[in-house]
């Protein structure tokens, strides 16, 4: 059998290869087009990936794959209606990085909050001057709005809680008793935007989420609130998050995700210099690269040559 690792961020594949079948024939690569996909995987029996555009046209012109491990836990990279119908298993590791994404937008939120970054760069410039900031207020009691309440926006409404915030949440799909545990109170996109003094967004990016947080909810803000995204650039409209931050009803923005990546620094968020970047990082940790990685391989593994059954599906062929 043949096993094509078409795409990673981190350039190496002995843990992949370790927990593959010994027997397979492993090819690994780092190519990000439709074209290439199609040559390097035209004989592949399963392939795993991590933004490799694995396309409707891509998914008909491979007879021969049987599955798609992404090594990630988003799959927007996949068009997942297209290998539903020609029978073809899409996997992912859906919670490998919980903690790790709950504690970086925890990170963001108090970087932006009490200009950590600022004043490192004014110190750098041999300025020693608290004053040399934009105003700053008490962390304690102000309002954290969640635009999506997952798992791993739960972790940081805990972590929120212990500095003393309130919290309120938007999300369609979250159970009343789930929210009532995390101390969330649920509203609506219009009340979030008018109550938050910090906004977290965190949902995933599918065709009823992109530019979900659009220009309609930024000039609904209220309170000039901090913006963080940890989740994906194509939720928001990034024009409009612009727009705020130039206007002034975004005070601050910390984003570990932009609309288009690999990062096109010509683009206008970019040139704002009231926003802190992190290149798409949350995820990142030397534990959980190693879990990740294991997981996705065994998502093969056990595909192809074990049980099923422990495969983490997002697609199951009939």
């Amino acid at each position: 059998m043949k096993i094509v690792i078409s795409d990673c961020s981190w350039n190496a594949y002995d843990i992949e290869k370790a927990h593959l079948p010994a027997d397979a024939e492993v090819v690994c690569a780092q190519v990000r087009s439709e074209e290439d996909i199609l040559e390097i995987c035209k004989d592949a029996d399963a392939c795993m990936s991590e933004y490799g555009p694995y396309t409707r046209r891509v998914l008909e012109q491979l007879p021969n794959l049987k599955i798609i491990s992404n090594t990630a836990m988003g799959v927007d990279n996949i068009d997942l209606a297209a290998a539903k119908e020609l029978g073809i298993a899409v996997a992912n590791v859906p919670d490998y990085c919980f903690y790790e994404v709950a504690e970086h937008a925890m990170a963001l939120i108090l970087a932006c909050l009490r200009n950590i970054v600022g004043y490192d760069n004014k110190v750098h410039q041999k300025i020693w001057d608290f004053a040399q900031a934009p105003k700053l207020y008490r962390i304690h009691g102000t309002t954290l709005g969640m635009i999506g309440c997952g798992r791993i926006p739960q972790k940081v409404a805990v972590m929120a809680k212990g500095f003393g915030m309130n919290l309120v949440g938007y999300d369609p799909y979250l159970p009343k008793e789930v929210a009532d545990q995390f101390g969330i109170k649920m509203v609506s996109m219009e009340e979030l935007a008018a109550e938050a003094d910090v906004i977290l967004s965190h949902v995933p990016l599918m065709p009823s989420t992109v530019k979900m947080v659009d220009r309609k909810f930024f000039e609904g803000l209220k309170r000039s609130p901090v913006f963080v995204n940890t989740s994906r650039g194509g939720t928001v409209d990034y024009d409009a998050l612009c727009d705020a931050l130039e206007d002034g009803r975004v005070r601050f923005a910390g984003l570990d995700v932009v609309d288009s990546e690999p990062a096109d620094f010509s683009t206008r968020i970019f040139q704002e210099e009231n926003v802190i970047f992190t290149p798409h990082a949350a995820f990142y940790s030397e534990d959980d690269m190693v879990e990740l990685r294991r997981r996705s391989a065994e998502n093969v593994t056990n595909y192809l040559t074990g049980d099923r059954s422990k495969v983490n599906y997002v697609v199951k062929p009939e």
